[in-house]
């Protein structure tokens, strides 16, 4: 608490930025040396978040591929199947190649055309890392706007 005798002075408080002594002050030495450090910390962090997001949708798009590939080859059986329907269909004229038809065509809209459809939705979209490139837009906002303040 403070009379009106006493003088008016503030406690030297040694912030991590500045020695003690300063009063706070920083030189501009030693400023430019914080703003790049933590403009390397920004630009190093921005850089792992990129990374991380490729590295997620390359997964996503590698299972796209894996399902892509999966379908083909149930597609490859299904064209097996209908080839051995249209054979046995030639052959005798009996309800058996209707059964391996149905097999064929079953085989190939239930698992072949639900695989193929997935596969594609997965490869839709390129790999761009949307939230880093959003973040870069944000601190180069946020650079330009304390240059003009």
């Amino acid at each position: 608490m403070r009379t009106r005798g006493e003088p008016d002075w503030e406690p030297e408080v040694a912030t991590p930025s500045s020695p003690p002594g300063t009063n706070g002050a920083v030189g501009v030495g030693q400023a430019v040396k914080e703003v790049t450090d933590r403009l390397k910390t920004i630009l190093t962090l921005e850089i792992e978040l990129a990374k991380l997001e490729v590295s997620r949708k390359i997964a996503a798009f590698a299972i796209g591929i894996a399902m892509l590939v999966a379908a083909a080859v149930f597609a490859l059986y299904a064209v097996g199947f209908l080839l051995a329907a249209l054979a046995s269909g030639l052959d005798t004229w009996l309800p058996h190649w209707l059964a391996d038809l149905a097999v064929g065509l079953g085989l190939l809209f239930v698992v072949v055309l639900p695989l193929a459809l997935i596969g594609k939705k997965k490869l839709s979209s390129p790999p761009v890392p949307k939230r880093a490139i959003h973040e870069a837009k944000l601190t180069s906002e946020a650079l330009k706007k304390s240059d003009g303040a």
